[in-house]
């Protein structure tokens, strides 16, 4: 039987599955993935950790579930964006999307560049890895010298790897502050402007077109057959929107992984948006954009709440959190948490801006403690919602790791009041959105929407329904929540540990 193979490398972990014509999934493996944190607030990964977990998740195809090479007629990837990493005889670490070191350089550039934005799009802030290159001319010249070239997606690195080709796909030109929305191609006088050379970014290469193929050192590291076809594929947040069958004006969808987003699909960009912080990105399909808005605090938020409240984050200790929130009623008992651990971009853009419980009293448990997390982050991503899709009605498709939780899909639900879907297997909703570039390549689809009809929209979901009740209640608990950031900044900016 033919396969593709498909790679979502995220932050946490790859995802590697095998897909047939038919869109059923095969091997399904995972690989973790570590994070360098350091004191001066670099965030970073190593590349060849995700050429190892390529490696790994392979082998166990053929040496596990038994499956053969020349099964495999194709492959490509999603991953995450808005990275910084170096192509060279050097190894370097990958400077990941959510590091912002670069806030001085983001300054100068949009007062340097002022017209970059609207062609791109989007704003210039500290995590655009145009601001990034910049910083790295001035802190770290030797790395940025050595480079002959940076891609800025961890999937671009592997195809690199693969392929040897140097490329990237629009969804992720659109994080960089280097490409220009509409034509889709780099923005090469500005990019002068702002001290990159144009030479040492990759082609702009359209996601269902083949990058290259596997050579045959890769063949002999990977066991893949040499000029096996490699195709672009998406950024993730590409490969999550079609993972979500969205694919048409209007249609939306959340996202929680180790981050999260809102997303919504749409024929242009908006000039007017009420939220700091939100993306527009070139969408899979020609002449549509996602507006997404992104959370830093998701996933991470709850793995932390696991080994606060719990234990280790291993899956008996999720599953006790988990049994833990349930004990508690909605509203946990009055406590309210904000829940920007990680700092935030959206729905506020504030590096600084801390976690906080509110209404500690005598009778909160620690169980309280647990619901109370979980009700923050759905106000969270209430709040982008809202604003993504003021007055939409409908369900809304929910995807990613953190739909294991029972408890917050149904706490989604009652806190926007509409009912939500969530695929099974939804956490390999990106890698199987990512597929559909290569289903277009190899001509088992003859375009996104064929593929979101036939292969995305029948596979089975359950969906939960928003209790009425618990959805008043909410509302008012949401007010109070709304206060809570804009009391406390003036703390966050006074008093920075």
């Amino acid at each position: 039987m033919p396969y593709i193979a498909v790679f979502d490398i995220g932050t946490t972990s790859i995802k590697g599955v095998l897909l047939d014509q038919q869109g059923a999934s095969h091997g399904v493996s995972s690989v973790l993935l570590d994070t360098h944190w350091g004191e001066n607030g670099e965030i970073e990964q190593n590349p060849d950790d995700w050429w190892e977990g390529i490696k790994e998740i392979a082998d166990k195809w053929w040496n596990v579930y038994g499956m053969d090479p020349d099964q495999i007629i194709s492959m490509t990837f999603s991953g995450q964006m808005e990275d910084v990493i170096p192509i060279g005889n050097r190894r370097e670490r990958a400077i990941l999307y959510s590091d912002t070191r670069a806030g001085a350089e983001a300054d100068w550039i949009r007062q340097t560049c002022p017209s970059l934005q609207d062609a791109i799009g989007n704003s210039i802030r500290a995590s655009t890895p145009l601001a990034k290159l910049r910083w790295m001319q001035t802190h770290h010249p030797d790395v940025y010298q050595h480079a002959s070239q940076f891609v800025f997606s961890a999937k671009d690195y592997i195809i690199y790897k693969l392929t040897g080709a140097v490329v990237t796909d629009p969804t992720t030109g659109a994080t960089t502050g280097m490409m220009n929305l509409d034509t889709r191609q780099w923005e090469k006088d500005s990019i002068c402007i702002a001290g990159v050379d144009p030479a040492k970014l990759p082609a702009l290469v359209p996601s269902e077109e083949t990058a290259g193929y596997v050579t045959k050192a890769a063949a002999e590291q990977t066991d893949f057959l040499a000029h096996t076809p490699v195709v672009c594929g998406s950024g993730d947040a590409g490969a999550s929107t079609i993972g979500a069958g969205a694919v048409h004006q209007g249609d939306s969808y959340v996202y929680i992984g180790t981050t999260g987003w809102a997303a919504v699909v749409r024929d242009n960009v908006q000039s007017k948006e009420s939220l700091d912080g939100m993306f527009h990105l070139a969408h899979l399909p020609e002449n549509t954009v996602i507006a997404i808005a992104p959370l830093l605090n998701a996933g991470n938020v709850h793995r932390w709440a696991v080994q606060t409240f719990v234990g280790t984050a291993e899956a008996a200790h999720y599953e006790a959190f988990e049994n833990m929130v349930q004990t508690s009623l909605p509203g946990s008992n009055g406590l309210i948490f904000l829940p920007y651990v990680y700092g935030e971009r959206c729905p506020v853009h504030d590096r600084d801006a801390k976690g906080a419980f509110w209404g500690i009293g005598p009778t909160v448990a620690k169980h309280d403690f647990a619901r109370a997390v979980m009700e923050g982050l759905s106000f969270s991503f209430k709040q982008i919602i809202d604003a993504l899709t003021a007055g939409a009605a409908g369900t809304i498709t929910l995807i990613g790791g953190g739909t294991r939780s029972a408890s917050w899909c149904q706490m989604l639900a009652d806190c926007i009041g509409r009912p939500v879907r969530v695929p099974a297997d939804s956490e390999y909703m990106p890698a199987i959105g990512a597929a559909a570039a290569a289903f277009i390549a190899s001509g088992w689809a003859s375009d996104y929407r064929d593929f979101a009809r036939n292969i995305i929209m029948p596979a089975a979901a359950a969906v939960y329904e928003p209790d009425q009740s618990r959805y008043e209640q909410y509302q008012e608990i949401y007010q109070c929540y709304m206060e809570m950031y804009p009391a406390l900044r003036p703390i966050y900016h006074t008093y920075k540990q």
